[in-house]
């Protein structure tokens, strides 16, 4: 009898190595994390909407949740359903991008670390990553949401978020964040396995 080709589920596989993340690429996955309320506006067009909704704190970093509203002003049907099939974080000068200005001066954006290494070097200083996010709409409204990953913890101070998304008409906007307030956060964070 001739064996199959291919392998049988019954045959014991050896064990594939446990995949660890690198903490720059998102939060860890075995914290709860402390949650901030932010609820403040980024931008606020006719057509677009951007809301700061609240920061994660982690032990290491911080999650910034920004969600966004789109209305369908002018737009033909077909010129709406282009803006919504659309690629937002393609690098282009249209793309939906983000950054931070530090209390120490330090800035990084969304657009700073791309290419190979990105992911696999570990960067010189701070690190902002598009990490999550989505959205659905109709013929009318978009609603979607976008995660942004500081690593590591910033240093006390504000922290000036900027947004900027041309396809959509809004322009480089920016809000300050209480960075020292967010950093009174960290010992709230918990571990989400029991030991």
């Amino acid at each position: 009898m001739q064996a199959s080709f291919f392998p049988s589920d019954d045959e014991e596989q050896p064990p594939e190595p446990p995949f660890t993340p690198k903490p720059w690429w998102q939060p860890p996955a075995d914290e709860f994390a402390a949650r901030v309320q932010i609820r403040e506006f980024l931008a606020r067009l006719p057509g677009a909407v951007m809301v700061v909704s609240h920061v994660d704190v982690f032990s290491v970093g911080m999650a910034i949740q920004i969600d966004w509203e789109l209305r369908r002003l002018d737009q033909s049907r077909s010129e709406w359903q282009r803006m919504l099939n659309g690629d937002h974080f393609s690098p282009t000068p249209e793309m939906l991008r983000f950054g931070v200005a530090l209390a120490n001066r330090m800035t990084v954006t969304t657009v700073d670390r791309r290419g190979p290494d990105a992911f696999t070097t570990e960067p010189d200083g701070w690190s902002l990553t598009n990490m999550q996010g989505g959205g659905s709409g109709d013929d009318r409204r978009y609603s979607g949401s976008a995660g942004l990953w500081l690593w590591p913890l910033p240093p006390s101070g504000p922290i000036e978020l900027v947004g900027e998304w041309a396809a959509r008409g809004v322009p480089e906007s920016r809000i300050v964040l209480d960075g020292t307030a967010l950093l009174e956060h960290v010992p709230d964070v918990q571990p989400l396995w029991p030991e």
